[in-house]
């Protein structure tokens, strides 16, 4: 075992101990949307009576609170198998089955059928995050709302996800990806040999890459904001440093109306048959 790798074993549980716990574990429908509420203060107002689609949703914690919440029809979307299923009991367990859907792909029917699109903690692990904020646009009607908001940006302290077998911050930034794949090998039998083989995915989502998807999506955006770890003052307007102490990222859009001719082409469009669209990333 080379050095780089027995320190970072050092500095990690033990393997044959459990995982150390995890947002997603800990998620309840009480809390599920506490994320989504600090983002989006008036988040509750903006999907109340309205058509919601969870873009990467995961086992459904937010789709059915968002549902309890009272939205109109939420429909999450994830590929992930299990969590789909545990999703669908959860569904079946809170007794909202009729207002809520878990699907693993999207289809035509659907393209600009939902007031507001959401995408928590998910978009850092799409394996094309550009294309994912292409669908997103064409699944939200015109005027609807997108939201994407995601915890720990790639170069924050917990940027790389492996904080289920060491609180080493910054570890995809000490250490190289080969040595962490192969330290994570003693804790997961994936045979994952870099990030974006992990379960869910990574993608590297730095603040610079998400600005960029941003910008050549086209979309105007209504609002964005970095929330900085512990709170710390001036990090958000120092570029190199907000990159390595932001906590959080969410950004809103609004999708602009058609215009008459772009109009005229949905009308057409709609009168073909329709075609699944391709399988989204999970969490």
């Amino acid at each position: 075992m080379r050095l780089a790798e027995r320190l970072l074993l050092a500095l990690s549980r033990d393997p044959t101990s459990i995982d150390y716990s995890g947002a997603t574990e800990q998620y309840t429908l009480a809390n599920a949307l506490n994320f989504a509420q600090s983002r989006v203060p008036d988040f509750l107002n903006m999907i109340r009576g309205r058509r919601v689609l969870d873009y990467g949703c995961g086992p459904g914690w937010q789709a059915v609170a968002m549902a309890k919440a009272g939205a109109r029809q939420v429909v999450g979307v994830d590929i992930n198998d299990a969590w789909i299923a545990k999703a669908r009991a959860l569904a079946r367990a809170e007794g909202c089955e009729t207002h809520v859907q878990f699907v693993q792909a999207t289809d035509a029917d659907r393209v600009g059928e939902c007031d507001v699109t959401i995408s928590l903690n998910s978009f850092e692990h799409f394996a094309d995050p550009a294309w994912s904020l292409a669908q997103m646009r064409a699944l939200t009607r015109p005027g609807g709302r997108i939201i994407i908001a995601f915890a720990e940006p790639w170069l924050s302290p917990r940027g790389s996800h492996m904080t289920f077998f060491t609180r080493v911050p910054w570890v995809n930034v000490f250490f190289s990806e080969q040595t962490v794949m192969r330290v994570r090998s003693r804790f997961r039998s994936d045979g994952a040999r870099q990030y974006e083989d992990v379960e869910s995915g990574l993608n590297k989502m730095t603040l610079r890459k998400f600005r960029h998807i941003l910008r050549d999506s086209g979309l105007p955006i209504t609002d964005i904001e970095y929330s900085s770890i512990k709170r710390l003052p001036l990090v958000s307007r120092m570029p190199l440093v907000q990159e390595f102490f932001t906590a959080a990222v969410s950004c809103h859009f609004s999708v602009p109306l058609r215009t008459p001719l772009e109009q005229a082409a949905r009308r057409k469009a709609s009168q073909t048959e329709s075609r699944p669209l391709a399988n989204v990333a999970s969490l």
